[in-house]
């Protein structure tokens, strides 16, 4: 892997230093890994600790190449740990709390998700951060927020989907049976990426103050109040409209109330919208023009909403005589809102992100080549790159202990003899 330095490519955040340490619970976290990838793929030198032997706990999630458990090759280890330097510290001990405080000295951000108590005993507080380092940025992420009244409390994904009423209303409008048909929670670590992606942004709002007052400040980032604000309105809804509201009443229920957003077809589910008249038309034009979609009860948006069962049942009775692909050919055409619901490898060949370059090919030494997902946004001047390959657990130990921090070798070989790195 290439040694990474201040300044050295045009990247929009190059002149950034980042620290990152993930979360030392048992119930796996990976929103301090998501918020530093961010940053490490636009330009910042992320140095990414993780504890010796075990390392970082997306290396135990998987999915593994081959199918056979390593830690060097876990898919979510592989994505979430690109153009990051990787080095060990085990923080039990004092010396390794030293060499992270050496290089703190010298970081803009520091993401942090170890627990608020872990903290407080390894001398970590935020508080003590940001008295001792006035410019350093501490973003805290943790399951209920570090000065919460649940700051002692475990959670996790599953607690956060829940918690936050994502899992309640999920699948939206399309629950019929209540008893047998549970809440669900959401695939993949998707709190865990929401929480990491509000971390990056509270980040940058951080420095963009920095630069006004010239001092850092703590962020304190939940992982089930990021999932409350980024993912649905309903607490919003609960505590801002009027019980009477029609919004208010449909959250009341799990149960479908009106025109679902995906469908069933001939080979998979298609998501489709035929609501406003614009829409209507097209989805009349696709389907032929049969005789029942001239009907009175679907005349108006109203009409449409008022007898959407009636109008959802003739929909699937012609999505099921077509497949996904030809429905949503047909309904970008008409400028009908539609995309098919594809499985992971399907959106891997999906033409467009082909086109556009979304995905990137890297090379591995241990895994191979490999495919990943790409920028989440295109910019000319400061590109998002994937300049490095995830590193191998320690692999910078050396570069950053002995090269930067001056370090001897002999010191490092006796750090690693006592467990500390």
């Amino acid at each position: 892997m290439e040694s990474f330095e201040h300044g050295q490519d045009a990247s929009a955040l190059a002149d950034l230093k980042v620290v990152e340490i993930g979360c030392t619970d048992a119930i796996a976290f990976v929103g301090s890994a998501m918020a530093g990838k961010l940053f490490a793929d636009m330009g910042a030198e992320v140095v990414k600790i993780e504890p010796p032997g075990a390392g970082a706990a997306e290396r135990r999630l998987g999915p593994f190449r081959g199918g056979r458990q390593d830690p060097e090759t876990s898919g979510l280890h592989l994505y979430l740990n690109t153009s990051k330097l990787g080095v060990t510290l085990n923080l039990e001990k004092p010396r390794a709390r030293d060499l992270l405080m050496r290089l703190l000295e010298g970081a803009d951000i520091l993401f942090n998700a170890t627990p608020p108590a872990d903290n407080d005993r390894l001398g970590l507080n935020w508080r003590e951060l940001v008295a001792r380092f006035p410019r350093l940025i501490v973003v805290s992420l943790g399951f209920f927020g570090t000065e919460s009244s649940g700051r002692t409390r475990r959670g996790g994904d599953l607690t956060a989907t829940h918690l936050s009423g994502v899992g309640y209303e999920t699948p939206f409008n399309q629950v019929t049976d209540p008893p047998n048909e549970a809440p669900l929670r959401m695939a993949g670590r998707q709190s865990d990426y929401t929480a990491g992606f509000t971390a990056a942004a509270a980040a940058m709002c951080a420095l963009l103050a920095r630069k006004r007052t010239g001092r850092g400040q703590h962020a304190d980032v939940s992982q089930w109040l990021a999932m409350v604000s980024m993912m649905r309105p309903s607490i919003g809804t609960f505590t801002h409209d009027a019980p009477e509201s029609p919004y208010y009443q449909r959250l009341l229920t799990r149960m479908k109330t009106g025109f679902p957003w995906v469908f069933p077809c001939r080979n998979g589910w298609v998501s489709f919208s035929p609501l406003t008249d614009r829409f209507w038309a097209g989805t009349k034009k696709i389907m032929g023009n049969p005789e029942w979609a001239d009907s009175e009860l679907f005349a108006t948006r109203l009409d449409r909403l008022l007898n959407s069962d009636a109008l959802e049942a003739g929909l699937v009775a012609w999505f099921m005589e077509h497949d996904k692909e030809e429905i949503f050919v047909a309904a970008q055409a008409e400028h009908i809102p539609c995309f098919p619901v594809n499985p992971p490898a399907a959106v891997a060949q999906n033409p467009q992100y082909r086109a556009r370059g979304f995905f990137v090919e890297q090379e591995h030494p241990r895994a191979g080549r490999l495919t990943l997902p790409g920028a989440p946004c295109a910019m000319s001047r400061t590109p998002y790159r994937v300049r490095g390959p995830a590193p191998g657990l320690g692999e910078h130990n050396r570069q950053v202990y002995v090269e930067r921090l001056g370090l001897a070798d002999t010191e490092l070989k006796a750090l690693a003899a006592d467990g500390a790195i």
